[in-house]
């Protein structure tokens, strides 16, 4: 699912600034614009899509 900056803050104005917020047990690292349009939240463990359209995670090291 991709949704706009825009609309993500739009859910996240519900909630208050002190709230954690988690990510099902992946690990926030960063996030990096990739082209005019498009930004990616990256995170430590490399998650991807496999052919068969399957999440893979790889969590090198730990």
């Amino acid at each position: 699912m991709i949704i706009t900056v825009g609309e993500f803050r739009k859910l996240l104005e519900a909630y208050d600034d002190q709230l954690e917020l988690s990510f099902s047990g992946l690990e926030y690292h960063r996030l990096k614009q990739k082209g005019d349009k498009h930004l990616e939240v990256e995170f430590e463990e490399k998650v991807f899509r496999d052919k068969t359209g399957h999440v893979n995670i790889h969590d090198e090291g730990r």
